[in-house]
This record gives C-alpha cells, structure tokens and sequence, in this order.
C-alpha cells in the first residue's frame, strides 16, 4: 500500500500545474487609442526633443560638468516616448500633459545648449534624472527643495524619502507630472524629500530597491544632504517598501516610519 501511495504521489508530481488565469495581464494595462492625428502631432513633438538630446550629447561630449546634467532632459524624452511606444495612455487628458512634459523638456534642453542649468538651484517642486548602473536607462525622481537652500545653500539638511502607493497606471508620464505638481503628503520644514520612482510598481524590491538607493546617492550628490539625518517613509505599498528597506538596509536611516504596510512578503 505504500508503495502505490508513493506511486501516486509521484504521478501527480509530473502532472503541470493549472494556472490560475487563462492569460496573464500585461502590467501596465494595455492603454487608450490615441487620435492619429494628436498621436502624429506628439510624435513629431517627442522626436524633436530627442534630436535636441542628441545634439546636446555631441556639444558637451567633451565637457562633463554639463554632459552629467543630460539625463535632467532625457527623463522627460523618456516619458512621452515610452507612452507612445508601449500604449500607455490612460485617458484623454494625458495628450495636455505628455505636451507639457515635452516644452519642460525642451526648456531644459535650450538651457543645457548654452551652458545653464537653472533647475539644479531651484527651490519647491524639482523633477530630476540619472543614469542606472543596472542597465543604463534613464531614471526619474522628484524632490521637494525647502526655501531656505536658495539663502543658505551650504548648511546640510534632513532628507525623508517618501515610497509611493501602488497606483498600477503609474506610467512615467504620470509620476513626473505629480513631482512637477504635487508635493505630496509629506512636507517638514527645512527638509529634502525625495519621492523615488521605484521602477513602476513592485513594492521598491527588486530593481525598485536599487532605484531608491541610486535616486538617493544621486540627490545627495547634488544637495547639502546631512547623511546623520535620512529616513524613509511611506504609506500602503510605500510601506511595505519602508519595512522591506528598514530590515534590509538598517544602518542607513534615522528613522523609518511605514503606514499600512505589508511584512509579510
């Protein structure tokens, strides 16, 4: 008898596994249908951005301190572009802001061409760009730039990081508009915040996890950051990201503060 049970169990064991959906979604969903000729418009619009990042390459190819700013520019390329490519607009009004992305990013590309680069001092709602060591793409983030940096620039300040809800439409276009608007739930005085984008939605593990580290080390490179006074918060997936990043990464934060976030996986 025990030998037919084990028998069995083996037999059920070369037996594959049913799934537990018929299809897998893709994630983002598939998005609108965008007008041709508003979906022509933008294209040309995108493209010409992208002509401007490429000459900006060759003019400052041999002038570093103003080549490292490129991925400022090329964050906002990126975003209208991969929502053309991949069919990742959500709703009509998603066209207005891919627009507004684009004269952002044209802006910057002009002052880039004649050696400026104003957005690096700014104060308030500061969106910002860096190259991955993963794969080398380009990875936004936004910031929140307290008042008092523009009168005193040098004294190093509390940095929070703030980790995102899972919003499964947050496409770049989406998050780079919010940190050119919003400055989100979590404003102190005198103080640096950080809103990484975490690589879409994955809880800030993974490539997310590296997103958050790298978004930082690029900001404190670029900010009086005192490294004695980070911490990171964040609500629903954000802190399930708090408490992954809390464990994983102790000795780096001050403070860690998760609301309503998942431990268990």
């Amino acid at each position: 008898m025990a030998l037919g049970l084990a028998a069995a169990a083996l037999g059920q064991a070369d037996e594959p596994a049913k799934p537990l959906v018929a299809t897998t979604p893709r994630v983002p969903a598939v998005g609108i249908v965008l007008p041709a000729a508003a979906r022509t418009q933008l294209r040309a619009h995108t493209d010409a951005l992208g002509q401007a990042i490429d000459a900006l390459a060759r003019q400052h190819a041999d002038t570093p301190p103003l080549l490292r700013h490129l991925p400022d520019v090329q964050v906002y390329h990126k975003a209208v572009d991969w929502a053309l490519n991949h069919r990742i607009f959500f709703k009509p009004s998603e066209l207005k802001t891919a627009e507004e992305l684009l004269v952002a990013g044209s802006e910057r590309a002009m002052q880039l061409a004649s050696g400026k680069t104003p957005w690096t001092r700014a104060t308030g709602l500061v969106v910002r760009g860096y190259v991955s060591r993963l794969d080398d793409s380009v990875q936004p983030y936004g910031l929140v730039i307290p008042q008092s940096v523009s009168t005193d620039p040098w004294r190093k300040r509390r940095l929070d990081v703030w980790l995102h809800g899972r919003d499964n439409k947050l496409s770049e276009l989406k998050f780079i508009q919010q940190r050119r608007t919003s400055a989100g739930q979590f404003t102190p005085p005198d103080t640096i915040v950080l809103h990484p984008y975490g690589r879409f939605c994955n809880a800030f593990k993974f490539a997310g996890e590296v997103d958050v580290l790298e978004a930082l080390a690029h900001a404190k490179k670029q900010y009086p950051v005192d490294n004695n006074r980070v911490s990171i918060r964040g609500f629903s997936m954000g802190g399930g990201g708090c408490w992954h990043l809390g464990a994983h990464l102790a000795g780096d934060w001050v403070a860690v503060a998760p609301g309503a976030g998942f431990a268990e996986s």
